[in-house]
């Protein structure tokens, strides 16, 4: 398993995944789902080699530390960073 693939991840992903990694910093396995959505920003659709048979990532140390950071700067339902604004 890749350490740190949800920050390489981070701002490619949609500030709904962002937003819900946010409000679940104590996830240490990510469903299926959400899985899918980091192994797609991260351009590694097979996914890497920590994703169990049920297709959910275990979450390394650095990982786990990162989304607890982000959940802390920011209230969830504000993306981190935020989105452009609309014309």
């Amino acid at each position: 398993m890749s350490s740190g693939l949800i920050e390489r991840a981070w701002n490619k992903l949609s500030p709904k995944t962002q937003e819900w990694l946010r409000a679940n910093p104590g996830m240490v396995i990510l469903p299926r789902n959400v899985t899918e959505l980091v192994l797609q920003a991260n351009a590694h659709p097979e996914g890497p080699a920590g994703v169990d048979r049920n297709g959910q990532l275990p979450l390394s140390p650095q990982d786990q530390a990162f989304i607890r950071s982000m959940s802390d700067a920011s209230p969830v339902g504000r993306p981190v960073p935020p989105a452009a604004p609309s014309a």
